[in-house]
């Protein structure tokens, strides 16, 4: 006979940043609160481990931006050890030929950097990032609100602002950037930047979307910036479960849920792996939507067109990243020297031509490794010190692509290997103490990231966030303002509005949807 556990007012399934963001709104509104974590620590994707003895890492979340200003303030983050500084420069991109480009957190210091290489890009770099500055300006009111219709949405551009709506929803970022930009430099810096953690290529239709849902956010009051958090990303997740349990939300780990607990159509709570049952009036989910509805609500028998539309929900990935120690800094071909300098304070993006990241994305298309892999690399070691040992460094290699469906053969470790020493060449090609400087490597391969955080295929979304996959359309018409078919159930994670990201909106946003439903009892 299975235990039965007490009674609460809702119970979160997941202890990823949304799922405590939805609890703190929660307990804050006076809620009892259950947060059930399967992993052994808080904070999912958005985690601090020690992957070698004395470095801190976070193992796939590495830099924070497009967390809302709002959450931060209403859940006190940085009363309880959150602390974020703008990285300066943004990138740092080489190139082959020995130039390089620095994008500067001052836009007037980008300028010049570019006027070297190029004085008509100079000149259009302003208005490049002008588009981005007016897309943020009519899409970021709705980022914690309930998503809008694609009707209403396109609404929301008029006048000049419609040729917005059309690159964001239909244009690609190739042709976008030929357009802008006339130099290869400029082009093929910013390519990775429609991609970043999607199954899609520069000349996808989307990808300018893409981009702008990495321009939108803000550290510190600075628009448009991203940053790093001091000590690891894992401390804002740290930060917002102190907050939640200091108004009385409990947090569990180690209890993983085995499904969703339903009678005549309404949610009576959850039962974990242990057989052990825990009642509420809602339950939160912030595993991603697949695994909702077809694994913990499995036996709900839910409408078949609607199941048909969670399992078609696209979530393919082709992430892979490495997390290394290093014995010193990276020495670039184009700027020698291991200590810390511009070059290692920000990001390190690998994208040499304009064709670059395309080539790999055809490669994975094709079920192959990518042979030039796109590399975005952050050392935040040169400008934190409190995450490796004195004398040593870290560096974090977000890279792509590496697809989660290899074709005709399965992820394994000498697979994994066999990437990671391709992306170590690539590297090394642009800094060529890098290899030698390698201390010791964690590689994780999309099946890791799938197995280890719960994202599905690996992908760091929960799911693909071009237009077709947005806003009243994610992850299906029928749960896309976070109620679902069944009554009591909720969506809080980034299978929902307004996506992935550590961003917290989802949470935010679910978290006042079960409020709202409850205020109209």
């Amino acid at each position: 006979m299975a235990n039965q556990t007490g009674q609460f007012d809702a119970i979160i399934i997941g202890a990823g940043h949304n799922g405590l963001v939805a609890a703190g709104y929660l307990a804050r509104a006076g809620k009892k609160v259950l947060v059930l974590e399967q992993r052994d620590r808080v904070g999912g994707a958005c985690t601090l481990e020690e992957p070698f003895p004395g470095f801190t890492m976070s193992p796939c979340a590495y830099v924070v931006s497009l967390l809302r200003p709002e959450i931060i303030r209403d859940l006190e983050l940085h009363r309880y050890g959150f602390d974020a500084y703008v990285k300066d420069p943004q990138m740092f991109v080489p190139f082959l030929d020995g130039n390089y480009l620095f994008f500067r957190a001052s836009t007037e210091k980008t300028v010049e950097d570019i006027r070297r290489l190029s004085p008509h890009d100079a000149e259009a770099y302003p208005r490049f990032l002008a588009f981005f500055d007016r897309a943020s300006e009519i899409l970021n009111p709705i980022l914690l609100e309930e998503p809008p219709s694609i009707a209403d949405l396109a609404g929301r551009f008029r006048g000049k602002d419609e040729e917005i709506y059309r690159y964001l929803m239909f244009g690609n970022l190739y042709d976008m950037l030929a357009d802008y930009f006339e130099s290869d430099y400029l082009r093929a810096a910013y390519a990775g930047q429609g991609v970043i953690g999607s199954f899609i290529g520069p000349k996808t239709p989307g990808s300018v979307y893409v981009m702008w849902h990495h321009m939108f956010g803000e550290v510190n009051g600075e628009h448009g910036m991203w940053g790093y958090v001091r000590g690891g990303m894992g401390r804002i997740s740290f930060a917002m479960a102190a907050s939640a349990e200091a108004h009385g939300a409990v947090i569990r780990t180690n209890a993983p849920v085995e499904k969703i607990l339903i009678d005549d159509g309404r949610t009576e709570g959850v039962r974990l792996e242990t057989g052990e049952e825990l009642r509420a009036k809602a339950v939160l989910s912030n595993a991603e939507a697949k695994r909702t509805f077809l694994q913990f609500c499995a036996d709900a028998e839910l409408d078949k067109g609607f199941l048909k539309r969670i399992a078609h929900f696209k979530t393919d990935s082709a992430v892979i990243k490495l997390n290394i120690a290093l014995k010193e800094l990276p020495s670039f071909k184009c700027l020698p020297g291991t200590s810390p300098g511009l070059q290692h304070a920000g990001s390190c993006d690998i994208t040499p031509t304009t064709d670059w990241v395309q080539e790999a994305y055809e490669d994975a298309e094709r079920g192959e490794l990518s042979k030039k892999p796109y590399i975005e690399a952050y050392m935040q070691s040169a400008t934190d010190p409190t995450v490796a040992p004195t004398g040593y460094h870290t560096i974090s290699m977000f890279c792509q692509y590496a697809p989660y469906h290899l074709k005709g053969r399965e992820w394994s470790d000498d697979v994994k290997n066999e990437m990671a020493d391709n992306i170590v060449a690539t590297m090394t090609e642009f800094a060529p103490n890098f290899a030698d400087a390698i201390f010791a490597r964690q590689v994780l391969s999309p099946v890791d990231i799938e197995q280890r955080y719960g994202m599905p295929n690996g992908n760091i979304f929960h799911g693909e966030i071009t237009p077709d996959q947005l806003f009243s359309l994610r992850p299906a018409p029928e749960c896309a303002h976070y109620r679902t078919p069944i009554e009591g159930i909720y969506l809080c994670g980034s299978s929902t509005h307004p996506g992935g990201g550590v961003m917290g909106a989802p949470g935010h946003n679910a978290a006042k949807a079960v409020l709202s439903d409850w205020a109209k009892q």
